[in-house]
């Protein structure tokens, strides 16, 4: 009988939270690129400010916090001043610094291993 082994993974679950200044966000995408540009995911920050990137590269990996494509999203506060739901998403639009929209600029990195938590920390600063 012959041995039969499997390839390594090249990729994993990735959770965590995104905060801006403390504050969690709870609507936008997480996106982590491999270090040599090889593969990339992305995963939806949810309203309870927590993201799942199914699919993320393992190792070194480049990182962006994309907000302004759910600029469309934003909606005013209602009359008791708590936030509308707008299309159908929950959440409140919030941008993030420009610098934070792509892996080039943002100057996030992080290493990827099994099943990696990973919580990510903007400032307007």
């Amino acid at each position: 009988m012959g041995c039969s082994s499997t390839p390594p993974a090249k990729e994993t679950v990735v959770t965590g939270s995104v905060t801006l200044d403390g504050e969690k966000l709870t609507m936008g995408e997480v996106y982590f690129e491999a270090e040599d540009g090889s593969a990339s995911a992305r995963g939806e920050i949810a309203p309870d400010g927590n993201y799942r990137v199914p699919s993320a590269p393992l190792g070194k990996v480049k990182a962006a916090v994309r907000t302004s494509n759910h600029a469309q999203f934003a909606a005013p506060k209602s009359k008791d001043g708590k936030a509308v739901t707008v299309g159908g998403r929950g959440g409140t639009f919030v941008p993030v610094p420009k610098r934070y929209e792509e892996v080039g600029t943002s100057g996030l990195t992080y290493t990827v291993t099994a099943e990696s938590a990973i919580n990510i920390t903007l400032s307007k600063k």
